[in-house]
């Protein structure tokens, strides 16, 4: 595979609702619907001849915004559960508050710290990322397309990149929504972050979320 284009989901309706990201079945916003159709139009020029595959998380954020973004390319997306967000167990459609009364003491290393009741952690979260690329990249020879949400898209950045599970402790990653991050292979065969996190066709079409909340345990 030589290249990757990671997509953050469009802002959702959680953000705005005070509720814990995660696996919330959250829709997206109006805004996070002007966000999709403006991403989608701008992969289409970049992608423009490529031989590539579009795949999706399955959680309704995602994949709202996959079928807007297809819309665009003309394509269908492929759904997989593996590219869910963090699972926050019974926090899930929780308030922040509530989900902050059965949050479970921090413990280290942070990689293997379940923060609710039926989470997984963050180690496991990236098995499951990492198993999904590997299919991905059996599939795709090219170019995939993948969107997600922001802790599955640092996974797909530390499996790019070849870093293991315990580079969570020291390292991530911010995804505004409707981000574009592109993930390619140099010239001297380096793997490559070549754009993160960016944002500029959002800011042209004025369509920018103003605030966003962060989808797993609040700090």
């Amino acid at each position: 595979m030589k290249r990757i284009v990671l997509v953050r989901h469009g802002e959702a309706e959680h953000t705005q609702e005070g509720l814990t990201g995660g696996w919330t079945e959250s829709h997206l916003t109006t805004l996070g619907e002007q966000q999709a159709h403006v991403t989608g139009g701008r992969l289409a020029k970049m992608l423009g001849d490529v031989e590539y595959t579009l795949y999706s998380s399955d959680l309704a954020r995602a994949s709202e915004t996959a079928r807007i973004v297809c819309g665009q390319l003309g394509i269908k997306p492929v759904f997989d559960g593996d590219l869910r967000e963090f699972n926050n167990g019974q926090a899930a459609n929780m308030t922040w508050e509530q989900a902050q009364a059965i949050q479970n003491p921090p413990t280290q290393p942070l990689v293997d710290y379940v923060p609710y009741p039926g989470a997984e952690n963050w180690r496991q979260m990236n098995e499951r990322v990492s198993g999904c690329m590997a299919r991905v990249e059996g599939e795709c020879p090219d170019t995939a397309v993948i969107i997600t949400h922001t802790l599955s898209g640092v996974a797909v950045v530390n499996w790019w990149l070849q870093l293991d599970a315990d580079a969570w402790g020291r390292i991530s990653c911010d995804f505004d929504p409707g981000s574009i991050t592109l993930l390619t292979i140099n010239q001297f065969g380096q793997r490559t972050i070549s754009r993160l996190n960016d944002t500029r066709h959002l800011a042209a079409a004025d369509c920018e979320s103003k605030t966003e909340a962060l989808p797993g345990v609040k700090a």
